[in-house]
């Protein structure tokens, strides 16, 4: 799933939930890609939301994977909190 937002933050919560639940009505496979591309900002409110997709996953047996995190301020979050390897961050 391709994320559709530059800033993942309190205002986007919202829109970015629907689209996390969106993806999982849809879901095929048993990996959920995120692709965080255009993902330029994330803050705390967006992390609890992956973290609780993460346990959504291992509950039903699927794998996360964050892919294509290029922006500096989001792998410095991620790396902040130690969750690259809890979100299945691919380098």
């Amino acid at each position: 799933m391709k994320i559709s937002l530059a800033d993942l933050n309190f205002y986007s919560i919202e829109k970015f939930k629907n689209e996390l639940n969106q993806s999982l009505l849809d879901i095929e496979e048993s990996t959920i890609e995120l692709d965080f591309s255009i993902v330029e900002k994330i803050d705390l409110v967006s992390i609890q939301l992956l973290l609780s997709l993460n346990k959504y996953c291992n509950n039903n047996s699927l794998n996360l994977k964050c892919i294509n995190i290029n922006a500096k301020q989001v792998k410095q979050k991620l790396k902040l909190f130690n969750l690259n390897e809890t979100l299945g961050v691919i380098k």
